[in-house]
């Protein structure tokens, strides 16, 4: 899945007040204990990013996540998904 995609479908089930604790493919460790998801939401409030112009600003959130987010975007190694920030295997 594409990081705009997977973003999307974690906006959409925090919309819904749906328990999730990452975007998928990102590493749920990193996300909360690192803050990324506080920095994440901080930056798309500032551009005024919602789910209503969440297409328009399409561009905006992929550059922001290959900047920010990728280093903690999950890989596929002979353990299974493991984050090459802090290590953990999924």
């Amino acid at each position: 899945m594409n990081v705009f995609n997977s973003i999307q479908k974690y906006l959409e089930k925090k919309e819904q007040n749906a328990e999730v604790s990452a975007p998928e493919g990102f590493c749920p460790n990193c996300w909360g204990h690192q803050e990324y998801g506080g920095d994440f939401f901080e930056a798309m409030r500032v551009e005024e990013i919602d789910l209503l112009n969440i297409e328009e600003k399409k561009g905006w959130i992929q550059a922001y996540a290959e900047k920010n987010l990728l280093g903690i975007q999950l890989q596929k190694k002979d353990q299974g998904l493991v984050c090459s920030t802090c290590n953990i295997a999924l």
